[in-house]
């Protein structure tokens, strides 16, 4: 009897022991978690884009308008950000394994819809062609192009009608080197949104001043979007928020600020939006 009152003792022991030893481990590993979930939720959106100027670019006051929109509306969901400038092409990859977790600027097309989740629409901009006015180039229809070498950006969504009409063309790094090489005679015509021309001749009034010229008719009008990579699993909360954040400053002026501020108050999608309640 004695021996098992002594043995019933032993095994009430061990355990609180045991207990006593795991109890600081516990707390330790609860301490870690909470502390990842904390960090996880504080570590900044990695944003991506290439330079666009004027719309974004890393050499404008706050990174251009379609960026200050951006960035503005996240923080009010108290998301923090970094926005890093990469060619067009390689911001997309980037995106689209994840190594980011949002683009900056991007046009709706459905065939991205397959790795990014598209925001309300931020500004718009028109598309066109621009030539050298010592050419004399002039067409009807697109296919009166086909004798002539285009530029185009390396990855740009560019409208339909002209992918689809079978033009020769020459894919450049960016705006920037595409404008050269019409100047410099490589290539007969360059696609390019027209805000975007008028900021890079503007830029370099020396070698470009009454150059060059746009020809024919805009071809699409584009709207700005804020991506998120479909990579992260709160994709969608994050867009939900971020548009929240964007009726809010639009309710409260900001967004008429923001664009005031850099010269685009006349922009042609924000002259209607504003006219509109919230968006759903």
């Amino acid at each position: 009897m004695g021996l098992m009152a002594q043995a019933g003792s032993g095994d009430m022991v061990k355990p609180i022991c045991v207990l006593r030893r795991t109890l600081p481990f516990i707390a330790l590993l609860v301490s870690c978690i909470i502390s990842t979930a904390v960090y996880a939720k504080e570590d900044p959106l990695k944003l991506v884009s290439n330079e666009y100027p004027p719309f974004y670019s890393n050499q404008l006051p706050n990174y251009g308008v379609v960026s200050h929109l951006i960035h503005e509306s996240l923080l009010r969901a108290n998301l923090s950000v970094t926005h890093r400038f990469f060619p067009f092409s390689r911001a997309v990859l980037l995106t689209k394994a994840g190594y980011a977790d949002g683009i900056v600027g991007i046009w709706f097309r459905q065939s991205r819809e397959e790795w990014v989740e598209y925001s309300q629409p931020l500004l718009s901009v028109q598309v066109v062609l621009y030539k050298r006015i010592d050419r004399d180039i002039s067409f009807d229809q697109l296919s009166d192009l086909k004798q002539y070498i285009i530029g185009v950006g390396r990855g740009y969504a560019n409208p339909a009608a002209f992918d689809e009409a079978g033009l020769t063309t020459e894919e450049g790094s960016s705006d920037s080197e595409n404008l050269k090489k019409l100047h410099l005679g490589r290539t007969d015509l360059i696609l390019i949104s027209q805000g975007v021309a008028e900021f890079l001749i503007s830029q370099n009034a020396i070698d470009y001043r009454d150059e060059f010229e746009v020809i024919g008719a805009p071809f699409s009008v584009e709207l700005f979007h804020f991506g998120v990579s479909r990579n992260r699993r709160d994709h969608k909360e994050i867009i939900k928020q971020f548009n929240n954040g964007l009726n809010e400053m639009k309710q409260d002026g900001s967004v008429e600020r923001i664009l005031k501020l850099h010269g685009f108050e006349t922009n042609a999608y924000w002259q209607q939006e504003l006219k509109q309640g919230p968006r759903n």
